[in-house]
């Protein structure tokens, strides 16, 4: 039977402009320099990447003859061609960078500020602190898109890296207005400008030993080697391997049929390991920098939740990208906790997720860029699902059925029911980055093999 034409069951928001004339005259001249040394091809980074350019990585694999096994023809020419190594393109990867590095100067200045005149008073309750606290979450969130402008980078990967710690900032400030604060945070302003302006939980109370420093390390090369064999695997596929049913599509009406349908569900089980995969690899080389100029230990914020998950809570309060759930904690469900029930508090942690995604998909994809089909609200509606499902299992966890039946089944089976729970609704989350590039924009950045 042939499948209908999908149609999208939310409202696509058109591109805006923010004018930062003003701020683009002050910091054009260094950055436009910046940009035409990195583009020119007798800087040093161009003439490095013409040599990396033309560099012979390939591998050619023959044709080779079948042979027999009891009558049975057996091998393959599937994998015979010509193979390259493709290296990681050093003109987006000085982007990264160099946005990377101005966001977390940013997050330094919003840290003296908030030190100096926003903790100092905390025990007051003041007007102009609460001004004071409002113009900076106002401040944070717009200047993304300042940054943008005057980058002028199109790449979603280098956009979404460089609108990263704003988030973070974002609940961090909110943190700074009822003071929840990690233990030793804001014990001096060093220790607050390293925890506040860091992409990664600085853990204050224990110094990272050569034990740390060499973990972290190869666990910094082991998330790399998994991301660039997943990009191998993936891209050429175009990010949906199982092809059929694109991950991108939004169906209405929302039938079992086509939420359940195989090959969707191994698009967005493929999706969203890869999601997994980025942020690992994101986490423990930011992690890492962070213990090695710091010399405290970090936080570990991806703990495989896609195959090691015992349960939904398990999945997002203790395994998925702990970091953000660390700040969305103290940020969000501590506040709303003084005045609400945990519930309700759990409802605007799961809101605000969807809400601050929301804003990361129109900076990143949106904002001065022409993106064919992606929209707003779905990563809302995919988290509020989410809430749904932990709701559920709060109410179900101990009763005599479910205990019963998690004794009784193997754990891989516990993990695969946890992901199904949210699997065929992984799309309302992943569309708007399969359909604004971000994949095939992250893959520029990862070395990768490719068939010729």
């Amino acid at each position: 039977m042939a499948a209908e034409t999908p149609t999208n069951n939310f409202i696509a928001i058109p591109n805006q402009s923010v004018n930062v004339s003003g701020i683009g005259e002050i910091l054009s001249s260094p950055l436009s320099l910046f940009q035409s040394s990195c583009g020119a091809s007798t800087s040093p980074v161009g003439q490095l990447q013409d040599k990396i350019s033309s560099l012979d990585l390939s591998l050619t694999i023959p044709n080779h003859p079948e042979f027999r096994v009891l009558g049975y023809p057996v091998g393959t020419n599937a994998f015979s061609g010509k193979y390259k190594l493709l290296l990681p393109d050093l003109h987006v990867s000085a982007e990264f960078v160099v946005g990377l590095s101005i966001s977390i100067v940013v997050g330094i200045i919003l840290a003296a500020i908030l030190y100096h005149f926003a903790l100092s008073s905390r025990e007051k309750s003041s007007t102009g602190r609460t001004l004071l606290i409002g113009s900076l979450l106002c401040f944070t969130s717009i200047v993304p898109y300042v940054l943008f402008d005057i980058l002028g980078t199109q790449n979603t990967a280098v956009r979404f890296s460089i609108m990263a710690p704003f988030v973070l900032y974002l609940f961090r400030t909110v943190e700074a207005a009822y003071g929840f604060f990690p233990k030793g945070a804001d014990e001096s302003f060093r220790l607050y400008c390293i925890y506040f302006a860091s992409p990664a939980e600085v853990l204050f109370e224990q110094r990272a030993t050569r034990k740390d420093m060499f973990q972290s390390t190869i666990g910094v090369m082991k998330c790399a080697a998994v991301m660039s064999t997943l990009c191998t695997i993936l891209s050429p596929r175009g990010y949906t391997p199982f092809g059929a049913i694109s991950a991108g599509e939004f169906y209405e009406p929302i039938t079992v049929e086509r939420y359940l349908n195989l090959s969707h569900l191994g698009n967005c089980f493929a999706m969203a390991y890869f999601f997994q995969s980025a942020l690992a690899v994101g986490n423990s080389v930011l992690g890492n920098l962070v213990q090695l100029l710091t010399g405290y230990k970090v936080l570990h914020t991806m703990k495989n939740p896609m195959l090691e998950a015992t349960s939904p809570s398990d999945f997002w309060g203790r395994r998925w990208n702990v970091l953000v759930h660390v700040v969305l904690k103290r940020g969000v469900y501590k506040p709303a906790r003084t005045y609400a029930s945990a519930l309700i508090a759990s409802l605007a942690v799961f809101v605000a997720s969807g809400l601050f995604h929301e804003w990361m998909v129109h900076a990143v994809f949106l904002y001065n860029k022409q993106s064919e089909g992606v929209i707003l609200g779905s990563n809302t509606a995919f988290f509020v699902w989410n809430f749904i499902v932990i709701a559920c299992e709060r109410m179900l966890v101990a009763t005599k059925g479910v205990q019963s039946l998690k004794k009784v089944l193997p754990r891989f089976m516990v993990t695969v029911m946890i992901i199904m729970s949210s699997l065929p609704f992984a799309h309302w989350f992943g569309g708007p980055y399969l359909n604004g590039n971000f994949f095939s924009d992250y893959e520029i950045i990862v070395p990768m093999i490719r068939k010729m």
